[in-house]
């Protein structure tokens, strides 16, 4: 198959839990809400490894892509069929300080890879951040009752003398 290309990294903290990253990314059709380099996605099946669809970046022709990583709840990649060499966008988020460490990768691979790398670099990269920027504003601002505790903000001290139950 050759050698993987790296043509894009980025990581990122985020307050939202690793399932609505994941829940975002695999609602290919919504994708453009937050990809600004995107026009459509379309999946011929439903998302699973292996499913096919094509995809249309603003500045590009429709392409086919597969399915490449499933995971529920953490990890999403696509892989795009380009001429003489294929593209990975691999989508990662785990748990992390009561949020998510979110990280987004993308490798070239086949025969053109090389020559393709020095356009994709520039491209991917900007796109992962801007993306990714975009997807954390937007899981960040939906509601997620994970913080009921913020009620409490006139000083009141709650008993936490383990009426709840023994304390090892």
């Amino acid at each position: 198959m050759g050698s993987m290309i790296d043509v894009g990294y980025v990581v990122v903290s985020s307050s939202a839990p690793p399932e609505a990253f994941f829940e975002r990314w695999i609602e290919l059709e919504t994708h453009p809400e937050w990809a600004e380099s995107m026009e459509w996605f379309q999946l011929d099946e439903p998302v699973a490894i292996g499913a096919r669809g094509k995809l249309k970046s603003k500045a590009g022709e429709p392409l086919p892509f597969r399915v490449t990583a499933f995971e529920r709840p953490y990890v999403y990649a696509d892989t795009t069929e380009l001429d003489g060499a294929e593209l990975t966008v691999h989508h990662e988020a785990r748990p992390h300080d009561g949020g998510s460490r979110v990280e987004l990768r993308a490798w070239l691979e086949g025969p053109r890879a090389a020559d393709l790398e020095l356009e994709f670099r520039a491209n991917v990269q900007r796109a992962l951040e801007a993306d990714i920027a975009a997807l954390v504003a937007l899981v960040e601002g939906e509601p997620v009752d994970l913080n009921a505790s913020d009620a409490v903000t006139d000083g009141t001290v709650i008993d936490s003398d383990g009426a709840d139950g023994p304390v090892d």
